[in-house]
């Protein structure tokens, strides 16, 4: 599965907030701050290069300036289609997105927990080592 195939607004969304945290406080709190604007472009990024025609068409080109070019030209169209939508079409992305986030969120704590279980019954801790 190409990378196209595994964008989704979770993952963008969690890339935007995991990139912001690397950087100055001053940008983390406005990336907070304006999440939903970012999570809804997002949604309806990925919603668009998921297209099974667009994806189609993508596979097919061998020339990587021509899978450039095609990305180019699918992100122009879904930018200015992006400004067509309403507010509430935007809120409703972002809700998406957000969601996406959560359930994501919510399901890699859940593997954690499972990974450290399993360690644990694997590698029990070792007993404390005294100092003679």
């Amino acid at each position: 599965m190409g990378k196209l195939q595994r964008l989704g607004a979770g993952w963008g969304s969690w890339r935007y907030l995991a990139g912001a945290t690397a950087k100055e406080k001053s940008w983390l709190l406005g990336t907070i701050q304006h999440r939903a604007g970012y999570g809804a472009w997002i949604a309806h990024l990925a919603k668009g290069l998921s297209d099974k025609d667009f994806l189609l068409e993508f596979e097919s080109e061998s020339d990587p300036w021509g899978k450039s070019r095609l990305v180019g030209q699918k992100i122009h169209e879904l930018t200015l289609s992006f400004r067509k939508l309403t507010d509430n079409q935007r809120a409703e992305l972002a809700a998406q997105a957000e969601s996406e986030l959560r359930i994501g969120l919510a399901q890699l704590i859940k593997d954690k927990t499972t990974l450290k279980s399993l360690i644990e019954c694997v590698d029990p801790p070792s007993p404390p080592v005294t100092v003679q």
